[in-house]
């Protein structure tokens, strides 16, 4: 059923001129993975103009390769702003905002629609965290109408995360590239996701103590730092690992491919900072997301 989405690679073959961008990254398919999450009213109702944050796509296929799992990953402060120290209530219900697959510039006011996704039900929580409370994910199933072939999305397959055996040849200095929601830069009409590059920072062995709100307390979070700039609307966004060299190249370096290395989760406003959860979490997260039938490997397919 779900076969039509395919094995979406991150990396591929272009030639390189003013019409390509100069990544490693299918920057068409990234961008199309990436959702954006807006505020709901007591009501339930999507408030336009109130932006939240970002997720992303992720389709896990069962053992006989087929797509069963499909996925939508973001931060755990989105989703439970109280258990970061964001706010003193937690939203009952997001709405995520997609591309419409049929849209005239010229003729059609929006090419955008508004899907709901119900936090709670039944007074429980319809997503899942880490047994590590010091991990800033959740894991939702995605709405089953983004299934439909009427919306212009991707998944990313759950084989773009990186092993841990690539994961290990990056380090301080290396590449990396998100997509997300910039608050005022969102498109009107489309989503317009936003790239920012930057390099690894700093791997600490520990967690760290972060306010997210002045009159709350810290919480301590497990983060690798990047230097690069994001702000609060890019939270939940996919970080990739850029390889220096384009597919294909000669890479002395012994660079890995391109892969997901983890998810923005906060950002040390005039620090040039971000905080990356690393994607051992979430394939933690997604582990338990899905049933015994679904193919967990990692790699090239």
């Amino acid at each position: 059923m779900y076969r039509r989405f395919g094995l979406m690679l991150i990396l591929w073959v272009a030639s390189f001129s003013i019409s390509h961008a100069i990544t490693s990254l299918n920057v068409p398919v990234v961008n199309k993975s990436i959702v954006f999450f807006f505020a709901s009213d007591s009501a339930g109702n999507v408030v336009k103009d109130k932006l939240v944050a970002t997720g992303f796509l992720v389709l896990v296929p069962n053992k006989v390769g087929e797509n069963t799992y499909p996925l939508l990953v973001t931060a755990r402060h989105v989703v439970d702003p109280v258990w970061a120290g964001c706010d003193r209530s937690s939203p009952a219900k997001l709405y995520i905002r997609v591309n419409n697959m049929h849209y005239d510039r010229n003729a059609d006011q929006t090419g955008v629609s508004y899907l709901p996704i119900d936090l709670t039900a039944n007074g429980v929580a319809t997503w899942l965290k880490s047994e590590d409370e010091s991990v800033d994910v959740a894991v939702l199933k995605a709405p089953r109408e983004l299934l439909s072939g009427n919306y212009d999305i991707k998944f990313l397959n759950f084989r773009n995360f990186g092993k841990p055996d690539e994961i290990a040849k990056i380090g301080v200095g290396s590449q990396t590239a998100s997509a997300g929601l910039v608050p005022g830069l969102e498109g009107k009409k489309r989503n317009n996701p936003i790239f920012h590059f930057g390099k690894i920072a700093s791997i600490p062995d520990e967690t760290v103590s972060f306010p997210c709100k002045p009159e709350f307390p810290p919480r301590p979070v497990r983060v690798w730092w990047l230097a690069t700039t994001l702000v609060p609307g890019t939270s939940g966004s996919p970080i990739f690992f850029d390889p220096l060299f384009p597919p294909g190249a000669d890479m002395t370096a012994g660079e890995p491919r391109g892969m997901i290395i983890g998810l923005q989760s906060l950002s040390m406003a005039g620090a040039d900072l971000a905080g990356m959860t690393p994607a051992k979490y979430i394939i933690d997260v997604i582990s338990r997301s899905v049933g015994t039938d679904a193919d967990l490997g990692f790699g090239m397919p």
